[in-house]
Order: C-alpha cells, then structure tokens, then sequence
C-alpha cells in the first residue's frame, strides 16, 4: 500500500504518540503542535527514509514525530520573552500569551523530554537507528539548536560567514536531523549521509535567506545585513544548484528535494 507523506498523516503520527493526561500543560503542547506546522522537517524525514530504504519504517515514525517535538518546543521557547518575546506565532497567540509563561516553559520542557521517551520506543537494537538517534540529538543539543540560539541571542552578525554560521546552527541543524536521521534509518552507507548532510547544511542556508527577506522588517539579525535582496536571491539559486547536483551523486529518487528547493525559493513572490 502506498502511503502518502502529507501533513495530516503526519498529525496522525503525533497524536498516536501523545499522553492522555488533560493538564494545562497538554493543552499548551497541543496547541502548538497543532497551529498550523507546514511539518516540512518530518516531511523530509520520511521522504528521505523512504527513498533510501524503500518504505517507512516505525523507526522513521518516531523519528519523524521526535523532531517535531523538538522542533515545536524550539519555538515555544524561542518566543518567551527572556528570548525573542514575540506575542504571536503563525497567526495566534504565542504559547506564553495563550496559557502563561510558567505553562509555556513546562510545555516546551516537555515536548522535549517526550522526543527521548519517543525514540526510546524504536528499535534501539537496531545499530542505524542508534546511530540516527545519537544524531538527533546532537543536532538539538549544544552543538546544534542550542548554540544557534546563542548566536541569535549573544552572536553579531558581521559578514556572511557569521550569517551562514547563524542559518546552520539556528535552522540547519533540524533539516540535518531530518535527512541524515532519515538517510540512515534507510540504510545509507556512511559516505552517503554524509552527502545528504551537506545537502541539509545548503538547504537551511537556503531557508533561512528566504525567511530573512520575508521578515525583513523583524529580524535583528539576517543576511540582509551584510547582502541586498538581489544577491540574496542569486545566492540562494547557486545553492540550489549545488543541492541539485549533490542529490544526481546519490543513487536514490531525491526529486522531492529537488522540488523543496523550488518551492523554498518561491515563497518569496
């Protein structure tokens, strides 16, 4: 049977795996988990896990629902107001103006620690998967989410370099998570994800450089500080091409990445 990798089977997935509990805290999971996530980084897991491995297996399910735990309590936190206090997100009310900043930094709290309990319930014996797990987490940890958000919070924004590191660490790491995680629960070879890795690291440069120019009047720190627009955008094709040619050196069907490429780019007009 054919399964269709859409936002509602992903929803499906996340609501299979969460607590029954009915506190103030669930309420305040849910409804981020459920505000309108284009669910573009378990997307790409599980496409990248299925064009690997030829099929989605429960370990990719639950890797897929973890990093949309991890990516959803990343932006409850994110807009606390000891962060970057925004009042809205996606159109409603941020989760600290919803139910309160006490709730808000319980819920995120938890979204991550039910991340863990979920990967918890793969296949640990399975050695790719292990080693998938291992990568998430890097990826959400100090090496990866949490020191993007420094850089967002303490780092300057001087030159391209200091942007790209900034887009990598803030915004690459989970699209990392989602291609590597998929790639090897898959069955890619380790030079494989590798590949697929620098293929992450462009796409977040790439998502992030859009994001810029569609918040321009909101980020304090972005790419348009040290690149015009125009550049931007041809920064952002000469990228594209690079991930274009990267995915043509693997021996699997990327053209979802490929299409990512161009509807990222597109979200401009």
């Amino acid at each position: 049977m054919k399964t269709n990798i859409t936002v509602s089977y992903i929803d499906e997935l996340i609501k299979e795996r969460l607590p029954r509990e009915r506190d103030k805290v669930l309420q305040a999971m849910e409804y981020m988990l459920f505000s309108g996530g284009k669910r573009f980084r378990p997307m790409l897991l599980l496409n990248t896990a299925k064009a690997v491995g030829k099929r989605i297996s429960d370990g990719a399910k639950n890797l897929a629902v973890a990093l949309e735990f991890i990516h959803t309590y990343s932006l409850i936190h994110d807009d606390l107001p000891c962060m970057d206090n925004d009042d809205m997100r996606r159109g409603k009310r941020s989760c600290h103006m919803q139910f309160g900043e006490a709730s808000a930094v319980l819920a995120g709290d938890a979204l991550l620690n039910l991340s863990f309990e979920t990967v918890l319930k793969g296949p640990l014996s399975n050695k790719s998967y292990q080693t998938a797990c291992v990568y998430m987490f890097k990826m959400s940890g100090i090496e990866g989410l949490v020191h993007g958000q420094s850089l967002d919070l303490f780092g300057e924004t001087k030159n391209i370099d200091d942007a790209t590191e900034l887009a990598i660490a803030k915004t690459g790491t989970l699209i990392r998570a989602a291609l590597v995680c998929g790639a090897l629960v898959g069955g890619a070879s380790e030079e494989e994800a590798r590949i697929f890795d620098e293929i992450a690291c462009k796409l977040g440069v790439c998502y992030q450089i859009v994001d810029d120019i569609l918040d321009s009047k909101k980020c304090e720190k972005s790419f348009l500080d040290v690149y015009s627009e125009s550049d931007l955008i041809d920064h952002v094709k000469e990228l594209n091409e690079e991930i274009k040619a990267a995915c043509d050196k693997l021996p699997y069907d990327l053209e979802f990445l490929k299409e990512f490429c161009d509807q990222n780019i597109a979200r401009r007009r």
